[in-house]
């Protein structure tokens, strides 16, 4: 929590971060088991949970903003 009004970019940098590597992990799990049309629509999958789960990550960031 810090003590500028404003996003928390330290929050969100932590988010991003922990989210890109846990999609990393997912994508190259998915690599060595899956192959053709399934890794394809298994990676759309997953890609698509990371990013809404970043853009919550950003909305919890900036909810000091909304509520200050």
């Amino acid at each position: 929590m810090s003590s500028e009004s404003g996003i928390d970019i330290g929050r969100f940098g932590r988010t991003v971060a922990l989210i890109s590597f846990v999609t990393a992990v997912f994508l190259l799990l998915i690599a060595s088991r899956l192959e053709g049309e399934v890794f394809q629509m298994g990676a759309v999958a997953i890609g698509t949970v990371a990013i809404i789960t970043t853009m919550i990550g950003f909305f919890i960031a900036a909810g000091d903003v909304v509520e200050g």
